[in-house]
Order: structure tokens, then sequence, then C-alpha cells
């Protein structure tokens, strides 16, 4: 009978880690872009600028306003300049596809 646990418990076990190594998978497949889909952003089942948009309700279009605004003040202080300036256009966009939809 105690092998019969053992063998269940060790089962219980490898099943946890094999769906963890396939999210870990899933997450590392897809095609990494800083600006538009972070990694980091994107770690779970909601996507933060989503999450983002529904604590903030009617604030939302100054929050991509302000996040616009922060990435072109710092863009000439960073290597990543380029990058920083997509990022802004991608938070400037953001508000243009809010407002058209309303």
């Amino acid at each position: 009978m105690l092998d019969r646990f053992f063998e269940w418990s060790f089962q219980r076990k490898a099943n946890k880690l094999f769906k963890r190594s396939e999210i870990k998978m899933s997450i590392r497949n897809k095609k990494h872009d800083p600006v538009s889909r972070p990694a980091h952003y994107n770690n779970g089942k909601v996507e933060c600028i989503e999450y983002i948009k529904q604590q903030l309700g009617s604030e939302f279009p100054s929050y991509l306003e302000g996040s616009a605004i922060k990435y072109i003040h710092r863009h000439r202080m960073k290597d990543a300049n380029i990058q920083d300036l997509q990022k802004a256009k991608w938070y400037i966009d953001k508000l243009i596809e809010h407002y058209e939809n309303l």
C-alpha cells in the first residue's frame, strides 16, 4: 500500500512539473516583441494593458498619454532610444484606438 502511495505521489508531482514546463515552453515559443508584447507583460491570462484599462476606467486615456510622454521624454537618455520612441508610438496608437472605439 505504501508503494502505491509513493507511486501516486510521484506521478502527481511529475504531472505538475510537466504542466509547468509546458507553460514555460509556450511563453518562450512566442515571438519576443519588446515594444508590442513584452514577455514580462504577458505572463498570465490577462495582458497587463487590459488590466490597467479595467482598473482605470475613464482615466485610461490619461494613462496612455502619460506613458507616451514618458517614453518621448527619456528616449535621448538611453541607448535603446529608437525602442523608446516605438513604445511612445505604441501608446499613442492605443490612445487613437481608444477614441476611435468610443
